[in-house]
């Protein structure tokens, strides 16, 4: 029975995906999976691009948006959309014609983002010749700015240098800024830091404010009252987390008591099968719940498009239990099998308390988030794959 409903899910998901497709062309989509992935120089692809690997290359044309996801992923190239990046090392070139949003490691910046930049990772650089042409937003260790920024300026970082021009205010929260000889700031720049910066004269147009990050004496009698509730927010946001923690885990013990087998198979489907798992998990993530909305309009597919957006939902929270038991087993003993309930419950603890506190870090939170979506929900996917593929085998050979 359980494996008729998997099968039935994935081809009512594959349905709707058609069926939109063919409803309306503005969904038009191409996905791409693997250990390498490469749209080259003389392709053109026409709506989205949803790619998942190990590498990623793009350089060109998509008219439309790209959601690529893998350890090395440089996109570049004409993409008429915005973008949407999950990687450790992540280069954007060429020119983007909207936003992007990015998690990784390291993310270097060289080419034209027509939108907004918004990066939460360990080192941002807009390199020399780059150019945002609205908002640079991030959180992030280290970031250098190089190139222009047309817009303003936001986020936090342990360190910010600034050494091209912005066009607009810059307001952040540092450990340390260092504005170069020859910056320009067009407008304001408001900063909080450990230490004043040493701004060279007639690099800031507008004006300059600096708060040091250690509260003043003088300021703790108009804040005592709010100050004293202080620990009961911090305590209620650590409550929730707990018992979304626990929920989750329970939840994942259940699923390992009933069906072992394909919790450890969806896990090593993301361990085996990265840049499968990424792209299909693109596609699921993002397609399927627009695909399930149009068939919603027509009244003969209502019906099927509710339920798929509630099989949606319930695979997009049951994600973190496939990356969770990934990231505990890899800790807890890379080269033993995954089996046996109590070590699959040992790794999946240990994994989900790890992604509960990445996931609570301001920015890069998302960021987590939207990485678990996408390999959790691809790996649901390609598990089903495999198991409709060896019974198709099966019922050949006999």
């Amino acid at each position: 029975m359980r494996g008729m409903a998997l099968r039935a899910t994935t081809v009512g998901l594959l349905v709707l995906l058609l069926t939109a497709a063919a409803a309306v062309p503005v969904l038009a989509f191409d996905s791409r999976g693997g250990d390498i992935v490469t749209v080259g120089g003389g392709e053109e692809v026409q709506g989205d691009l949803y790619l998942g690997g190990r590498t990623v290359t793009t350089t060109g044309v998509v008219h439309g948006s790209v959601f690529a996801a893998g350890q090395t992923l440089s996109i570049g190239g004409t993409i008429d959309g915005g973008a949407t990046v999950v990687g450790q090392t992540v280069a954007l070139s060429g020119s983007i014609g909207r936003g992007v949003r990015v998690g990784a490691s390291t993310v270097d910046a060289t080419g034209d983002i027509e939108g907004d930049l918004v990066a939460g990772c360990g080192a941002l650089t807009v390199a020399d010749g780059a150019r945002v042409r609205e908002d640079l937003v991030f959180g992030a260790g280290q970031v250098y700015v190089r190139g222009e920024v047309e817009g303003d300026i936001k986020g936090a970082a342990e360190t910010l240098v600034i050494v091209g021009r912005v066009g607009g205010d810059v307001q952040v929260k540092v450990g340390t800024l260092e504005v170069k000889p020859g910056a320009v700031i067009e407008g304001n720049l408001s900063y909080s830091a450990g230490t004043e910066a040493d701004i060279p004269a007639g690099a800031v147009k507008g004006t300059v404010a600096f708060t040091e990050r250690i509260e003043e004496e003088d300021t703790v009698p108009v804040r005592k009252g709010l100050g004293a509730l202080g620990p009961l927010f911090f305590l209620a946001g650590i409550t929730w987390k707990i018992v979304g923690y626990l929920m989750a885990l329970v939840a994942g013990i259940v699923l390992i008591l009933l069906v072992p087998g394909r919790m450890a198979g969806a896990s090593d489907a993301i361990r085996t099968h990265t840049g499968a798992s990424a792209g299909w998990g693109a596609i699921a993530l993002f397609v399927t719940p627009l695909a399930a909305i149009v068939v919603c309009i027509t009244v003969v597919g209502l019906p099927i498009g509710l339920i798929s957006l509630a099989v949606w939902g319930i695979l997009l929270y049951l994600s973190q239990l496939p990356v969770s038991l990934l990231i505990g087993h890899l800790i807890l003993g890379n080269s033993k099998p995954l089996e046996g309930r109590g070590f699959m419950i040992g790794s999946l603890a240990l994994g989900l308390l790890i992604l509960t506190l990445l996931r609570a870090i301001p920015l890069i939170g998302f960021f987590v988030w939207l990485a678990i979506a996408m390999f959790g929900m691809g790996a649901f996917v390609v598990m089903g794959k495999r198991i409709i593929e060896a019974r198709r085998s099966t019922t050949d050979r006999g």
